[in-house]
C-alpha cells in the first residue's frame, strides 16, 4: 500500500493556542499549571507527494461531525462559479515561453492517446486558466485510468491498470465538489483517494484518512468509517515528512475514549479515566456522549511522543508545544523532563517567529 488528513482539532494536553507574536511581544502559551493541555504546475513533478498542497475536502468547522449523524451538505456545483466568473473578467497573464509549453502539451497529449503528464499538464491548464472543468475532468480521468501496457514513465500500475496519482487525486476533488458542474459523487471521490493513495500521493492517504474519521454515514453510502486504517494511513504520509499528518495522529493517539473527537484539550488523567473532565468558564462540556458512535484509538503517549518530535524536527509549531506540554506533564512511558519542555517552548517560539504564526492548519515544506 502507497503511504498513507490536516487537521481540524487541536492536539490533546493543551489548553490555549499560542497567540500570533507581534513585534516585541512574547508568545503566550497556556501556564504549565493549568495545562489541562493546487496550484497549477507546468510539469508535475515526480515521486511521492509528501506535503497537502490543496484545499480540504471538508470544511474547518467539523459541520457532521456530531452524534446526530447528519449529512455533509450536497454541493451544488456552483459553489466556484463566482470565482470562474472573477477570474474570466481579469487578463489572462502569461508569457510567450509559457504559452508555448501549454501549447506543447496540448499537441503532446493528443486528446487523451499521449503521455499522462502531458495530459494532466492539460487538464491543469482547461481548468485553472480556461475553466472548462467537464472537459478537465476528462482527461484527469483519463491520466488516472490507462491500460496496464500504457507506456507513460509517470504511471503506476495500480489493479491491474496504470494511474498517474496526481490526476487520481484532482478528479477526487471535483467529485467532493462537483465542480463546475461536474459529477459530485463522494463514494468516487473516496475511492479515487484510494486509488492515488495506493500510487504513492500522500496527499490522497491524508484525505482519505478524514473521510474514513467522519461521523459514521455522514459521507453518504459506500464510504466507509474506519479510524484504525486511517490511523495507519495518517502514519505512512507522516514518515514521509508530512508534519500534519504525525500532528494528527499524535492527537487521535492521546485523546483516549472519555473525551469527545472536537474536544481540543485533555489531561493525562482525564484521558485514563483517573478523574473527571473538568469544564472552564465558556468552555463547551468536552465529555463524550453515550450515543456518540465514534471509536477512539487505543491511547499511545510513547508513539504520540515520536510522531510529535518527528513534526516538530520538519518546523511544525504545534508539534513542538504539545510535545513540550508532554514532558511538562509526563504521561504513560514519557516522564517528566523540565529540560526538554523548555527546549521544544523554546523552538515553539523560534518557529512562531519564523512563521509569524502558530499555524495548527499548515503543513510545513
Amino acid at each position: 500500500m502507497g503511504s498513507g488528513q490536516s487537521t481540524n482539532s487541536a492536539a490533546a494536553n493543551i489548553t490555549s493556542v499560542p497567540a500570533q507574536k507581534k513585534g516585541g511581544e512574547n508568545l503566550t502559551t497556556a501556564s504549565r499549571s493549568d495545562a489541562d493541555p493546487n496550484q497549477s504546475s507546468d510539469l508535475p513533478q515526480k515521486g511521492k507527494s509528501k506535503i497537502l498542497q490543496t484545499p480540504l475536502i471538508m470544511n474547518e468547522e467539523n459541520e457532521a461531525d456530531r452524534p446526530d449523524g447528519d449529512s455533509f451538505p450536497v454541493p451544488t456545483g456552483k459553489e466556484y462559479d463566482l470565482m470562474d466568473k472573477i477570474a474570466a473578467d481579469l487578463p489572462a497573464v502569461i508569457d510567450e515561453e509559457s504559452r508555448q509549453q501549454v501549447e506543447d502539451y496540448i499537441q503532446a497529449c493528443d486528446k487523451g492517446r499521449g503521455p499522462v503528464v502531458a495530459c494532466f499538464a492539460t487538464a491543469e491548464y482547461l481548468s485553472l486558466f480556461l475553466r472548462k472543468h467537464k472537459e478537465a475532468a476528462e482527461l484527469y480521468k483519463n491520466s488516472c485510468f490507462r491500460p496496464k501496457k500504457d507506456k507513460s514513465a509517470n504511471g503506476v500500475e495500480v489493479d491491474g491498470t496504470k494511474a498517474y496519482p496526481p490526476a487520481c487525486f484532482n478528479l477526487a476533488q471535483m467529485r467532493m465538489t462537483g465542480k463546475g458542474g461536474t459529477q459530485f459523487s463522494r463514494k468516487e471521490g473516496y475511492d479515487l483517494f484510494d486509488r492515488a493513495c495506493r500510487a504513492g500521493h500522500g496527499g490522497s492517504c491524508h484525505l482519505q484518512a478524514k473521510m474514513l474519521t467522519s461521523y459514521p454515514g455522514a459521507m453518504g453510502p459506500g464510504v466507509p468509517y474506519n479510524p484504525n486504517k486511517a490511523g495507519e494511513l495518517l502514519e505512512g504520509v507522516c514518515e514521509d515528512g508530512d508534519p500534519i499528518s504525525c500532528f494528527t495522529l499524535a492527537t487521535m493517539l492521546l485523546r483516549g475514549d472519555a473525551v469527545k473527537a472536537e474536544a481540543d484539550n485533555v489531561t493525562p488523567q482525564e484521558a485514563r479515566g483517573e478523574v473527571g473532565l473538568r469544564k472552564r468558564k465558556n468552555e463547551e462540556d468536552r465529555t463524550k456522549t453515550v450515543d456518540d458512535e465514534r471509536i477512539s484509538l487505543k491511547r499511545n503517549p510513547l508513539q504520540a511522543e515520536k510522531l510529535l518530535l518527528k513534526g516538530c524536527m520538519i518546523g511544525h509549531a504545534p508539534s513542538c508545544y504539545n510535545v513540550a506540554v508532554m514532558y511538562t506533564q509526563g504521561d504513560d512511558g514519557v516522564p517528566k523532563d523540565e529540560e526538554k519542555a523548555r527546549i521544544f517552548q523554546k523552538k515553539t517560539d523560534e518557529l512562531v517567529e519564523r512563521f509569524g504564526s502558530f499555524g495548527f492548519g499548515e503543513s510545513a515544506g
